[in-house]
């Protein structure tokens, strides 16, 4: 990295700018071997180099002047616009009729607070707690009394030049480390995203595989194995509680003449648009499942012993009106057989309940009479 070695001079004298000049710029600096020992002396000697130095960055200072405080403060500005900011400002106390030199370092620090300073005078115009209480307890602060020295300014500016290049590649470095952590950090952001989102698609993809396995495809409802899960759940409940639920069984009449005569595609259509119908008529609370080709099953908690009929009635009523086919628009009237047992009246597990429901509804379908409670004539009916 290439030394800055930029220094302003701000005095309203402008043979101290000739001075300063006299002793800091390399042309005009008559004392070389002088420059040479206190670098060594301060900075150490660097064996691999050879004894007679050439001109190098440290030493080759770049020396401007200000006159009064307002004008170093905007040379100061353009200077860090350029990119070529000032390393080290040699700055006199006063300066009349402007800003004096604590002023001038307090407007300039506000805006570029790493800059080093000298602070010259000839005076005691302010005490050390004056300037504490003016610019705050700062290292990058030092005096020059005034008439100077030459080797005192040639001893600051190398040490303080010195100083501001290694603060800035500390600034750098920790800035570099900050753009990579915050880099690092937007990678992580955008990785944890990514994991997310995939955690979110597998999510989905587990949930339609779940979906796919308790549905019926066709129709959406549930299949036989969440059916049998929820009687099963509904009993454990009914149990507990005492209380008291309905299974029933349907069928479809005349569906295989639908499939034979229409084709499967029109069979396909009814069955979707009963499933539809009849979710529509239930609660929430009710289960209704398809448990594969017209067979449709029921569980109907807190039913009342009374009028199980009447749940029954809801769902025959989803066949009250025909079912336009979407194909060609004839009108297809689609009837259904009802069979329903009570828990605990007509079993208290889960292969009765069905069974029984089962053995109302070919009593229903073969009677005609669309619905059929169960009871023991239905049996005897079923065998007979």
């Amino acid at each position: 990295m290439k030394h800055n070695t930029r220094i302003l001079i701000v005095d309203d004298n402008e043979s101290i700018h000739e001075d300063f000049c006299k002793v800091l710029v390399h042309e005009q600096n008559e004392d070389r071997a002088a420059l040479d020992d206190l670098e060594a002396e301060l900075f150490g000697d660097d064996g691999d180099k050879p004894k007679s130095k050439t001109p190098d960055d440290i030493l080759k200072y770049d020396v401007d002047s200000a006159l009064q405080g307002q004008e170093a403060l905007v040379m100061v500005d353009k200077a860090a616009q350029e990119g070529r900011p000032y390393a080290l400002i040699f700055m006199d106390v006063r300066m009349p009729p402007g800003w004096d030199g604590i002023e001038t370092i307090s407007r300039i620090w506000l805006k570029h607070p790493y800059i080093e300073m000298v602070l010259c005078t000839a005076y005691s115009d302010y005490t050390w707690d004056d300037i504490v209480e003016k610019l705050g307890s700062n290292d990058k602060l030092l005096f020059l009394r005034k008439p100077f020295d030459a080797i005192a300014v040639q001893q600051m500016a190398l040490s303080l030049v010195k100083k501001w290049n290694l603060g800035e590649q500390a600034r750098n470095y920790v800035q570099n480390l900050e753009q990579e952590v915050e880099q690092r950090t937007l990678q992580l952001k955008d990785l944890l995203a990514e994991l997310e989102a995939k955690n979110a698609e597998l999510a989905d993809s587990n949930n339609q595989l779940k979906r796919a396995v308790l549905h019926d495809a066709l129709t959406g409802l549930p299949n036989r194995i969440l059916f049998h899960d929820r009687l099963e759940q509904a009993i454990k409940l009914a149990t507990r509680n005492k209380t008291q639920f309905a299974v029933a069984m349907m069928d479809l009449n005349g569906f295989k003449e639908i499939n034979d005569q229409q084709g499967h595609l029109s069979g396909d259509y009814v069955l979707k648009t009963v499933a539809d119908r009849i979710q529509k008529t239930l609660r929430d609370s009710d289960t209704v499942a398809r448990l594969g080709g017209d067979e449709f099953a029921f569980v109907l908690p807190t039913v009342a012993r009374e009028s199980p009929e009447i749940v029954l009635k809801k769902i025959m009523s989803a066949f009250a009106n025909p079912i336009t086919m979407d194909s060609n628009g004839e009108k297809i009237n689609v009837g259904a057989s009802l069979g329903i047992t009570l828990y605990p009246d007509h079993g208290t597990d889960l292969d009765t309940l069905i069974g029984r429901a089962d053995a109302a509804m070919y009593t229903a379908k073969r009677t005609g009479s669309g619905i059929c409670m169960y009871s023991e004539n239905t049996d005897k009916a079923a065998t007979g």
